[in-house]
């Protein structure tokens, strides 16, 4: 599981290496939540190059250098070249010690994750599958879509097909912490309520949790901390910028830490925050949470997801290239067992939550893993005999 954050990206200093579609999104996410963002890439979109003319975002029109990653409170690698990506990883994490850096689709090679993402200019949902099925999270975020009249990264920088400026929201940027072995402080006079289902959060992300008084803290304590939680705001005196040792987050005023844990819904491995751009729209979060709760907990999702997460292996290594591996998450989540005369797809409880169509959706939800894992198997030898 990846432990939720939802940044405080204003003004702070972003990299994204890449300049193609997945390095166009990652940065309209930056720029929607008031980042201050360098492109690295010989080549942009042409969203990236105009935003690039008119001094939206800076853009190195280069391949990257040495000492690039440096001075930077976040970096993104974006490109389709795997040397350069892990390149940016070690400069970045490993010598310039930079807490937030992500690769695009290498785990291993992350600090933190990116999430789909949905914004109706007020109020921001990310949804992640703790990169288990980015298939599945994309059909929730377009649901989404529709059910908010919100827009997502994919429409956000163009009409008619042109580009257009993309206007600082002040929302929060969203991102899921990889926390797995990651050394996590918290620092709290009592353990409270709010505390203790922090510290459970970070357990379930499989972080080292150490828990203390703030006045037993010396500096040993924070060594290699790569996220400190504190429930006063005078407990961490060390600003965390670009630089500097870890991220923190302040439970009695959210607005002064690099981060802060949004409105919550979850369901094992299905994760979807919901934040405000402001403290006035706190309660409209909190509401749409709730609304969002009675759908998706204890409704399997998480199951369907952990299914699809252990195939993924299986899946990945049968096809040779990303677009094939996609389309094949596709073909398995929407085939139904019907006549073939009947056109329909699964609807996974979105649009109607009584659906109880024979599909893969389902049949994990009732616990037929059995029948789940032989259709799957079928497709997969259906899909290779077309290869």
């Amino acid at each position: 599981m990846f432990y939720p954050a939802s940044v405080n990206l204003q003004d702070r200093k972003c990299l994204v290496v890449g300049g193609g579609t997945v390095a166009e999104r990652k940065v309209v996410a930056m720029l929607i939540s008031g980042g201050d963002v360098t492109v690295i890439s010989p080549d942009a979109t042409e969203l990236l190059t105009f935003l690039a003319r008119i001094g939206t975002i800076r853009w190195h029109k280069r391949q990257l250098k040495a000492g690039d990653t440096n001075g930077y409170f976040l970096v993104c690698a974006a490109t389709d070249f795997t040397d350069i990506n892990s390149a940016v990883f070690a400069e970045a994490h490993d010598k310039n010690k930079i807490r937030l850096v992500n690769v695009v689709d290498v785990i291993p090679q992350c600090t933190f994750a990116a999430a789909s993402v949905v914004t109706d200019g007020e109020l921001m949902l990310s949804i992640s599958t703790s990169g288990k099925s980015p298939a599945t999270s994309r059909r929730i975020r377009e649901y989404f879509e529709t059910l908010l009249n919100a827009d997502s990264l994919y429409t956000l920088g163009y009409v008619a097909e042109k580009p257009i400026p993309i206007e600082n929201r002040q929302l929060p940027y969203p991102i899921y912490l990889l926390l797995e072995n990651r050394k996590c402080v918290v620092l709290c006079e009592q353990r409270t309520e709010e505390i203790e289902r922090r510290i459970s959060l970070l357990h379930r992300c499989g972080a080292s949790v150490v828990c203390m008084p703030p006045d037993e803290v010396k500096p040993h304590h924070l060594e290699d901390a790569f996220l400190v939680i504190a429930d006063e705001t005078s407990m961490v005196n060390t600003p965390c910028e670009s630089g500097d040792r870890f991220i923190w987050e302040y439970l009695a005023e959210p607005s002064a830490g690099t981060h802060f844990t949004p409105h919550l819904v979850t369901d094992d491995n299905l994760i979807i925050s919901v934040a405000a751009r402001s403290s006035a729209g706190t309660e409209k979060a909190e509401q749409l949470r709730k609304k969002l709760a009675n759908q998706f907990e204890n409704n399997r999702y998480g199951a369907f997801i952990e299914f699809l997460g252990a195939r993924r292996s299986e899946i990945l290594q049968s096809f040779p290239t990303p677009k094939k591996r996609a389309d094949f998450f596709e073909t398995l989540i929407d085939s139904l067992e019907i006549d073939s005369s009947q056109s329909q797809t699964c609807c996974l409880r979105l649009t109607n939550p009584g659906c109880s169509a024979e599909c893969l959706f389902n049949w994990v939800r009732r616990g037929d893993l059995e029948r789940a894992n032989a259709f799957t198997s079928k497709l997969l030898d259906k899909a290779h005999e077309g290869c």
